[in-house]
């Protein structure tokens, strides 16, 4: 028997419907499963070769919704979609990722070689193909020699206290050097 889960009053629409996706048994408000659809609507209008100016007009014209509220759903939904860990320049990347395989497909079916080219140029491009990746440099792992140069007084310490199998550097006498002490205003 499935048992429905309900969300805190203190979390974010967002953060439930999140939530919702990541667990079915999430049970969500009537108007946090107004702003799913509306989200999930928004997303499929930009996957479907809308502009945002495009898209904000079909959301109000569908769910009877301001502007600004059909912007910031467009938002939403480009930060629920995209990758949540990165910003919502990767849920755009996603989109003109999705534009370029159409308009690839489309390409191939004409014989457009230039054009698929240039398809193809694009998706190494956004998917970051081009760049290398965390170089990695083996000399910085190998195995250097540190020479550090210390006072006699100071090497004989360490030496007797290795001698004891512990070698503690918080047991030297500090040397006290003359200061002025500065008074704050605050």
């Amino acid at each position: 028997m499935s048992k429905e889960v309900s969300i805190s009053n203190h979390t974010t629409p967002f953060e439930n419907i999140l939530a919702s996706y990541l667990d079915e048994k999430i049970y969500l408000s009537e108007k946090d499963q107004e702003l799913k659809k509306r989200w999930e609507s928004a997303f499929s209008l930009l996957l479907n070769f809308h502009s945002r100016e495009q898209a904000t007009k079909k959301l109000m014209a569908l769910f009877n919704i301001s502007m600004a509220t059909a912007y910031r759903d467009i938002s939403s939904a480009l930060q629920l979609f995209g990758d949540i860990n990165k910003s919502r320049k990767e849920g755009w990347r996603y989109i003109i990722f999705e534009y370029n395989q159409n308009l690839f497909q489309m390409a191939t079916k004409d014989k457009a070689l230039e054009v698929m080219g240039k398809c193809l140029d694009r998706m190494i491009k956004l998917a970051e193909l081009d760049k290398e990746e965390g170089l990695f440099n083996p000399e910085k792992l190998a195995n250097m020699e540190i020479t550090i140069g210390v006072n006699k007084a100071f090497q004989k310490a360490v030496q007797a206290m290795n001698k004891k199998g512990v070698v503690d550097l918080n047991n030297f006498e500090a040397e006290d050097i003359s200061h002025e002490e500065i008074k704050s205003d605050d």
